[in-house]
Formats: structure tokens, sequence, C-alpha cells
């Protein structure tokens, strides 16, 4: 059984507002870091001590990882910062690629989509909570 509390523990938060700080902050507390983008799954996961990092480097100050723009080849890049309604309102994207606009556009509920980033649904962990826990649930190869 999961036990939440209501406390995060101790840590150190860093709110940079350059990509090249950001990396030199991570490169300087290595794994005692935790990069902080919308931090929907993040304040959870602090709050069970799943992750209990020393260091917390907040994303959310650079503006450049909230861009979404055109690319020499036709493409598009998109920040890891940019969020998933913009991805769903960008108009490029709904014209070029519209099965991107579709995705980010079913993904959670409007509130979610609202604060939700890109780079955080990239490279969140599994939701499952008997995952977490150390349950073998279907996903991490039980039969849960």
């Amino acid at each position: 059984m999961a036990v939440i509390r209501d406390v995060i523990p101790q840590l150190e938060l860093f709110q940079p507002t350059s990509a090249d700080d950001a990396l030199a902050l991570l490169a300087e507390h290595g794994s005692d870091a935790w990069v902080y983008a919308g931090g929907l799954d993040t304040l959870d996961w602090f709050k069970d001590r799943v992750r209990r990092p020393r260091v917390v480097v907040d994303l959310g100050g650079i503006d450049s990882l909230k861009e979404i723009r055109s690319i020499a080849d036709g493409g598009i890049e998109i920040g890891a910062m940019a969020r998933l309604i913009d991805v769903v309102e960008h108009a490029e994207i709904r014209s070029q690629f519209p099965a991107l606009a579709y995705a980010a556009r079913s993904a959670a509920s409007p509130q979610i989509r609202n604060i939700g980033t890109i780079g955080g649904n990239v490279s969140q962990d599994t939701r499952c909570w008997y995952y977490r826990d150390g349950w073998t649930c279907y996903r991490a190869g039980g039969n849960i």
C-alpha cells in the first residue's frame, strides 16, 4: 500500500533562465539533481518519497525551451517546455502535422494539457502505482 505524505523532504531549488545555466547545474550536481518541468508527476513522487533529490532544477524560466519553430528541412522543433495545448493550437503543426496535433489533443484532460509539457510527457515514468511500489503489474512483467 502506498503511503501518502503531505510534506516534501528538504531540497535545494534552482531556477535558471538559460539552457546553458541549467546544463551547468545538472553537470555540477549529477545524480543528486532532478529536472522539474511542468511538475504534474514530480510533486507526487517527492511527496511519496519515490524520488529524493537534493537539488531540483526548474526549467520553467527558460523561455527558449517553450518555443515551437520551423526548421530548414521542413520539419518543426518543439521545445521540451512547450505545453501540450501549445502543440494543439499551433497553426503550422495543425496544418502540416495533423497527427501530432491530434495526439496532443487526445492526451489527458484539458486541465493537464494546459500545464503538461512535451518534455515531461516524453520522459515520464509509469503512473502505475503497483509498478512504483515494486508490485509486478502487467506492464512490469507481472500478471496483476
